[in-house]
This record gives structure tokens, C-alpha cells and sequence, in this order.
């Protein structure tokens, strides 16, 4: 099969304008799909920091000193803490719950057995978190 039709100047025109133009619709139709519907975020933190923030709860015991020997049956246990705070305070007998000051500060006096305690204090705040501290004393009612 021969072709020898010319093609005029003006449907050569048309012919090209109306490629172009389709070429032209596919380009804009990627760009549209690869740059505006999918955009980046602008910055590598946009959603927030990777990590969590820094915890404030914290628990310093002050007193009793760890493995001293008492010779009364009872000892203080103070320390700091955040303020109006649970605390609670455990040996292997008996359990105390109290509460910080609005300093944070805490002092409750704690009944003793012979021989070897073990003090347990915990502090617990609104979310659920919460701090420990555990001391050993020794109880002994001879005066050495």
C-alpha cells in the first residue's frame, strides 16, 4: 500500500497542535499526581519529636540512712517528691500511704521489726508513672 498524499499545511497544524496538547495534558496530569496529591511534609519533625518528653516524677529519700542500725523501734522516713503526691511506704509487715506537702516534701514516723527491714517507698502521680527507693535497716533492741 502506497501512500502519496500530501498532507496540507493547515491539517499539519492541527494534527501537531492537537499532539501537543495531549502531550501536554499527560505531563500536567503526572505533575499533579506526583507533586501536589502526595506532598511532603516540610520539615523531618512535623508530626513531633521522635522521643518522649523527659519525666519530672522523681523521689529522693532523705532518711533513713541505708544499711544503719537503730536501736528504737521506730524510725523516720522523709524525703522530696512532687507535690500532692501518693506515696507509699512498705516493709515486709506493714504498708503506709501518705501524702507530699505542696513543697513536695514528706515525713511519716515507721514502726519497726526485730532485725533486719527492708523499706520500700514508692510515689505514684495522676498518669500511672511512678518512682522507688529502697533502704535497709537494722532494728535491734539491745544498746550495744
Amino acid at each position: 500500500m502506497k501512500l502519496n498524499n500530501k498532507l496540507s499545511s493547515k491539517a499539519f497544524f492541527l494534527s501537531f497542535f492537537l499532539i501537543f496538547t495531549a502531550g501536554l495534558s499527560l505531563l500536567l496530569g503526572l505533575y499533579f499526581i506526583l507533586n501536589i496529591q502526595y506532598k511532603k511534609p516540610t520539615s523531618q519533625f512535623s508530626a513531633g519529636p521522635v522521643t518522649t518528653p523527659p519525666k519530672s516524677l522523681r523521689l529522693d529519700l532523705k532518711q533513713p540512712d541505708d544499711n544503719s542500725l537503730i536501736l528504737q523501734d521506730s524510725t523516720v522516713v522523709s524525703g522530696t517528691t512532687g507535690p500532692f503526691l501518693d506515696i507509699l511506704i512498705s516493709t515486709g509487715t506493714s504498708d503506709l500511704v501518705t501524702r507530699s506537702k505542696p513543697d513536695g516534701s514528706f515525713s511519716t514516723v515507721l514502726d519497726l521489726d526485730e532485725g533486719v527491714n527492708t523499706i520500700t517507698v514508692a510515689v505514684f502521680d495522676a498518669t500511672g508513672d511512678f518512682r522507688t527507693a529502697e533502704r535497709t535497716v537494722y532494728f535491734s533492741k539491745e544498746k550495744i
